[in-house]
């Protein structure tokens, strides 16, 4: 195994020198002094004791990330973008997916800091819960919350269904049980109301966050005698399951069901037809978490970014 000795001896300084050239500091070194190091390293196929360091700085330049469910698109480009802020710190990303438990998701926390990482990003299946047994684990662990899009982005979806001479409007979110559906029926039912339009409980629906959940919630409600002609929609995923449930019952989109996501990823512009949605920084919001866990105090924070915008496509009748 090459030792920094090695490295020291073929490069003609001392070892502190390779010590502080494989570090980035605490001293500087000259550019043609540094360029020997480095080539030498390179030379020898020196590999840095990164447990050694760790032990040593009280960092292992790791991160835990956890998502509820991978196969969605909103949190599989969330983890892209974490992961390339991670490459750009040289921070290494842990994963893992908690399967919309809260359960689960407190325990791969824990775990993670077993395993000593410098902090967590958690997206959790509820970010209202009590966080308690989280605070003490030594390390930051950054909750990432979306309040204000969950609120105004259903506003906004509803405001422009109307715009469109829509008021059967309908809503499409997650399980009964996850009080962000409940913050969104919420939403929506205010939105409704303040257009002076009926938010009839029989035109909303919950179902599992997949494109089946989507597909199978919009079939009974395209069955129903009473069906609205609009529908907001949690997530892209239910979405693109609605508009396949629309097709099999001969549902032109949107001549007789509008559609708008409040969700906005890469899948909802490329689907057939294109998907109206209330789009977010997924890069901001993901680089904002990261940021945070890398420079906060330990402890749980919530992090939220508040920007949102709408995109008319095809699915509501804006191309």
């Amino acid at each position: 195994m090459v030792t920094r000795n090695d490295v020291a001896r073929a490069a003609g300084v001392s070892s502190a020198v390779v010590s502080y050239v494989v570090n980035d500091g605490p001293r500087p070194v000259a550019p043609a002094t540094r360029e020997r190091v480095l080539a030498a390293i390179r030379d020898l196929g020196y590999r840095r004791d990164n447990v050694a360091r760790s032990l040593r700085v009280g960092r292992t330049q790791s991160t835990g990330l956890v998502v509820p469910d991978l196969a969605l698109p909103y949190f599989a480009e969330f983890t892209k973008f974490v992961n390339a802020a991670g490459e750009r710190a040289e921070h290494q990303i842990l994963l893992g997916a908690s399967g919309w438990s809260v359960e689960r998701e407190r325990a791969m926390v824990l775990d993670l800091a077993e395993r000593r990482v410098d902090g967590v990003v958690l997206l959790s299946a509820d970010p209202l819960q009590d966080f308690t047994g989280l605070h003490d684990l030594g390390i930051p662990v950054v909750v990432v919350d979306r309040p204000v899009v969950t609120t105004l982005g259903t506003h906004a979806a509803v405001d422009h269904l109307v715009g469109h001479g829509h008021e059967r409007i309908g809503l499409l979110c997650g399980p009964r049980e996850h009080r962000l559906s409940r913050r969104r029926v919420a939403a929506w039912r205010d939105a409704m109301r303040r257009n002076g339009c009926d938010p009839d409980p029989r035109w909303r629906r919950h179902s599992e966050i997949s494109r089946r959940g989507g597909h199978d919630a919009t079939g009974r409600l395209l069955g129903s005698p009473d069906r609205p002609t609009a529908l907001v929609v949690g997530s892209d995923a239910q979405a693109v399951g609605v508009l396949r449930a629309a097709y099999e019952r001969s549902a032109g989109v949107p001549e007789q069901l509008a559609v708008i996501t409040t969700e906005g990823t890469e899948l909802a512009e490329f689907s057939t037809p294109s998907l109206s949605s209330i789009t977010q920084p997924i890069d901001g919001v993901a680089e904002l978490a990261f940021a945070r866990v890398v420079t906060a105090p330990p402890g749980v924070v919530t992090v939220s970014d508040d920007r949102f915008s709408l995109r008319g496509r095809e699915s509501c009748g804006c191309a």
